[in-house]
């Protein structure tokens, strides 16, 4: 059924995953589809226009708002209308844990499970500390930034509100290297909060390069460069950092290709939650999706071992030298982790306690039901995708593991990201 392509008024009732305000058309005769609609709020009235229609749904473009939500506000950003970095612009930041709270317990209700804690940022801007930009050669320039919402168009940003000082500053120094790059790509960043480093992939480490790089971009706050072309790799200048010290943990070394959470300070509030509900004294532990060590250093302090399964090499060889330089009881593997579980299970090989950080995609049914066998007592589940972790832990409830605990962390203001800690255990015990 086709909807013309007229303006209608729908009453925004909910916000889904993504991001985008859910409600219904009001007036005589208007569709009975569920709207979808990006940039609208729970509370409000807005004029929208179809955008893309299904059986069920039609997502929408904003027109109007007819009756704002006191929730909205003027973005900080000057081009948050545009650009797609940031899609929560508009919204009160004290509000955004409200909204994610809400979005986690739509997706967790047919579990019958509810977010317990949701734990918002201490910051809505500034805080981001490791960020990926595209670029495409403007004559002797660079258009760099972000892509536009649900375009591939970029939008050049000047400066983001979002990024960290030492980020900021390392992407402007970039510009100054425009005409030695390829006429398009991504460029990487990660940031200590005092330093930064950039990795440029499909830039081929050449001595000229290194040169360049070392005269036009190092400088006391951009310490290093990682490039990446033709299979071969080059480091100019350092090009790893160590994140996250502190009192009773140690660093995580990083580096520009290496997955690290956005924020510092609500990653050591994760690091520590996650370590609390593991409850890993002298237990034979099994993280998977380990990366650079984010959980491992944690878990480490009084695990019996850390079996720490990781899929990139880079990663892996990053939490090696922490384990080595630190003495820590971790066994560190390379693992394609979606085909280890089953096996894993086949073997009957358990463990007392399970940790999970996987990707966005989640780890399938056929994992978790490998999963629910190889956990013998506790699973703590660490997600970034409502959907996809609501999809895994029905297959883990239904073979027996209960959720005793959900938590959520706001990692990334003005943004719908959300950060899911979910504890299970084998019969439900505590």
């Amino acid at each position: 059924m086709d909807t013309p392509l007229t303006t209608h008024t729908i009453e925004i009732h909910a916000v889904a995953h993504g991001g985008a305000g859910v409600g219904r058309a009001i007036g005589e005769g208007t569709e009975t589809r569920t709207w979808l609609i990006d940039g609208a709020l729970p509370g409000e009235r807005v004029a929208a226009r179809p955008v893309k229609t299904a059986k069920r749904w039609i997502r929408g473009g904003l027109e109007q708002v007819i009756s704002a939500s006191p929730n909205r506000v003027t973005p900080a950003c000057s081009l948050a209308s545009v650009c797609g970095g940031c899609a929560w612009q508009h919204v009160d930041a004290k509000a955004q844990i409200g909204l994610k709270r809400a979005i986690v317990d739509g997706a967790l209700r047919h579990l019958g499970a509810k977010v317990n804690k949701a734990v918002a940022s201490p910051a809505a801007l500034g805080y981001r500390r490791r960020a990926r930009l595209h670029y495409q050669r403007q004559g002797d320039g660079l258009i760099l930034g972000f892509r536009e919402e649900r375009s591939h168009a970029l939008v050049d940003v000047a400066r983001c509100p979002v990024l960290d000082g030492p980020l900021n500053h390392a992407f402007a120094r970039l510009r100054g290297l425009a005409a030695q790059l390829p006429a398009e790509g991504e460029v990487f960043g990660v940031s200590d909060g005092t330093v930064a480093v950039l990795g440029l992939p499909g830039v081929r480490p050449t001595e000229a390069m290194d040169e360049l790089c070392r005269a036009v971009l190092l400088d006391e706050v951009l310490i290093g460069v990682a490039l990446r072309g033709n299979r071969r790799r080059h480091s100019v200048g350092q090009t790893s950092i160590e994140l996250d010290g502190g009192v009773g943990i140690v660093p995580m070394l990083a580096g520009p290709f290496s997955f690290s959470q956005a924020q510092a300070a609500q990653n050591r509030a994760l690091v520590e939650h996650v370590a609390a509900a593991a409850q890993a004294n002298g237990k034979r532990v099994l993280e998977l999706y380990a990366g650079s060590g984010n959980f491992t250093r944690a878990l480490a302090r009084t695990a019996q071992r850390v079996w720490a399964v990781e899929g990139s090499r880079e990663s892996v060889a990053y939490l090696r030298a922490l384990s080595e330089d630190r003495k820590l009881p971790v066994n560190a593997k390379h693992s394609n982790i979606e085909l280890l579980l089953p096996k894993l299970a086949k073997n009957q090989k358990t463990y007392d306690l399970v940790v999970l950080d996987p990707p966005r995609a989640g780890i399938g049914e056929e994992a978790a039901a490998a999963l629910a066998k190889v956990a013998s007592d506790r699973i703590v589940y660490v997600s970034c995708d409502p959907s996809t972790l609501a999809r895994d832990l029905a297959v883990l409830t239904k073979a027996g593991h209960q959720i005793v605990d959900v938590t959520i962390f706001d990692m990334m203001p003005m943004t719908p990201e959300i950060e899911t800690v979910v504890t299970l255990r084998s019969g439900g015990r505590r």
